[in-house]
């Protein structure tokens, strides 16, 4: 069985299908996504969270990343979007996936090391198809919270954390600097 078809079995569980693994000039670098977390309220950066002192707060967990997600456009009508993972020489890539009817990325997900790292502590990246909304998932002892934005390309913030990757950032690679070229709607070869 391939790379491919032994991490989408893992993600099963979680109610989540890996499509593909997108390669590195497909698409701006995952640690861009987390980048909403600097962003001012004002500028289109929204956040929730949940406490774990309030009753089901895995299913309150999951409805709120997801009604979030479907708000800011993150999850498409197909039900796909990207999500950060560990590929097999533990880098982040991104990863085409589809939710199932049913899925938990809360505890199974967490469980999984999918969507974090221990069962009930979410930490996850998710970008759009077209990159434009992003979602962040986080965890600590008190809560699980959330940050999201959309329409990101529009973010002057986001648009000089791309330009510092396409043009500031050699020690990242090539690869970084064509996808956040590409990303900014410039030509990833001049």
């Amino acid at each position: 069985m391939g790379s491919l078809q032994k991490m989408a079995k893992m993600f099963t569980p979680a109610g989540v299908s890996l499509l593909e693994l997108l390669a590195p000039r497909e698409m701006i670098r995952p640690a861009f996504a987390w980048e909403i977390n600097s962003l001012p309220s004002g500028v289109g950066r929204v956040d929730t969270g949940v406490l774990r002192t309030e009753k089901g707060y895995i299913s309150r967990g999951n409805a709120a990343w997801f009604a979030m997600a479907n708000d800011l456009h993150v999850i498409n009508e197909q039900r796909e979007f990207l999500m950060a993972i560990e590929d097999d020489s533990g880098d982040l890539c991104w990863g085409r996936v589809s939710l199932a009817k049913e899925w938990d990325f809360i505890e199974a997900g967490s469980g999984l090391g999918i969507t974090g790292f221990r069962k009930g502590f979410p930490s996850f990246a998710l970008l759009s198809i077209d990159g434009n909304s992003a979602l962040v998932g986080h965890s600590d002892d008190n809560s699980i919270s959330f940050t999201g934005a959309g329409n990101l390309k529009e973010i002057p913030e986001m648009r000089e954390s791309a330009a510092r990757l396409a043009f500031n950032s050699p020690h990242l690679g090539n690869d970084v600097a064509f996808s956040a070229k590409v990303w900014l709607g410039l030509d990833p070869l001049g």
